[in-house]
């Protein structure tokens, strides 16, 4: 279930992050609420205590399927540079569109934030030319 979310996140091309006005990339930095919760831990310890969420780890990265709110949560591990951080996909319908947002929130100085985002789009974008060319 896990990888069929995956995939279903990022073979949509529609994605938007979360406003910022401080972020040209769109994430918010280290005040205000992580999604719900008051910080990343403590996102990351209910999503752990949550029966519907599957939890896996990928690289030291805490890696969580919320089928709940069909989101794929992904947690900065302690010796990456932007620790305490996560990056939250979830998949949306808009106008009748299926999309994803992608939402980060970053504990880190700007400069190693921006490089997260950057890394995620990278990434999102690879995956998602990997898939077309099938």
């Amino acid at each position: 279930m896990n990888r069929v979310l995956f995939l279903v996140l990022l073979t949509f091309s529609c994605f938007s992050f979360a406003t910022d006005s401080d972020s040209k990339l769109g994430y918010k930095g280290k005040n205000g609420q992580v999604f719900g919760y008051n910080t990343v831990l403590e996102a990351l310890e209910a999503l752990k205590s949550d029966p519907n969420a599957e939890i896996s780890e990928s690289e030291g990265w805490v890696i969580v399927n919320d089928n709940t709110n069909k989101a794929l949560w992904s947690f900065a591990p302690k010796a990456h540079p932007s620790y305490p951080s996560v990056v939250r996909r979830a998949v949306v319908e808009r106008n009748g569109q299926i999309g994803i947002t992608t939402e980060v929130k970053c504990a880190a100085k700007k400069s190693v934030c921006d490089s997260l985002v950057k890394d995620f789009m990278e990434l999102n974008q690879k995956i998602k030319n990997d898939i077309n060319s099938k």
